[in-house]
């Protein structure tokens, strides 16, 4: 019962995020839009993680915000290096992320690693697994077009889909990246805090690693 509660909970953070999202599309609402969509649903899930006080989801928005922070050498790589990612100017920014990208990326792990976690205790890590690559693979993106379109950020110099706003290699990256939370996320949830800090920034490092499999497969025009 109580997982049933934490995964209407869940998706409910997602439809909240996905309805807020196109609200600020419609308006081309830009950056601002974005920071306080980023942080009320992370408030919300704060909220919620501390009104019952659940444990499990503790550990996974901590495991989240430390990806988060240890996603930022890979945005470098993107905006950088790369030079295929472009934020949108005047805001303010964590290295070469706008400030509010490590709690975005909270949201993310968060939520799908709550999925991931959910699938393999319902139907194995196989399918599990299978399964939130693919949701990865197909949701992010669609996040990527709906921020190009609310002036969020955009990509370019590069191999694109879906109305010329989605790299390739950000699906490819997307799905290498998700396909692990399954595996990862079960050890989190019943980690202390030391080996949550540890399977973090092995998530972290494996991102930049995607990245970079995904940029040098096809990231290319």
């Amino acid at each position: 019962m109580l997982s049933d509660k934490r995964l209407v909970f869940v998706l409910i953070t997602m439809v909240l995020a996905l309805v807020t999202d196109l609200v600020a599309w419609a308006l081309h609402a830009g950056w601002v839009a974005a920071a306080l969509i980023t942080f009320a649903v992370n408030g919300l899930i704060l909220y919620r993680t501390y009104q019952t006080r659940d444990g499990l989801f503790a550990r996974l928005y901590l495991f989240g915000l430390l990806v988060g922070f240890g996603e930022l050498p890979t945005d470098h790589l993107a905006v950088s290096v790369q030079q295929t990612l472009v934020y949108a100017p005047g805001e303010p920014f964590i290295w070469d992320s706008p400030f509010y990208m490590p709690f975005s990326w909270a949201l993310i792990m968060f939520q799908f690693g709550y999925l991931a976690y959910w699938m393999a205790n319902r139907w194995g890590l196989g399918k599990a697994t299978l399964l939130t690559g693919l949701l990865g693979a197909v949701n992010l993106p669609t996040y990527e077009f709906i921020a190009k379109q609310a002036d969020y950020w955009f990509y370019k110099d590069c191999w694109m889909v879906f109305f010329d706003s989605t790299p390739v290699y950000v699906i490819v990256g997307e799905f290498l990246l998700t396909v692990t939370l399954p595996f990862v996320v079960g050890r989190v949830v019943k980690s202390t805090i030391p080996f949550i800090l540890a399977w973090a920034v092995g998530q972290s490092v494996w991102m930049y690693v995607a990245t970079q499999i995904a940029y040098a497969w096809v990231g290319q025009k």
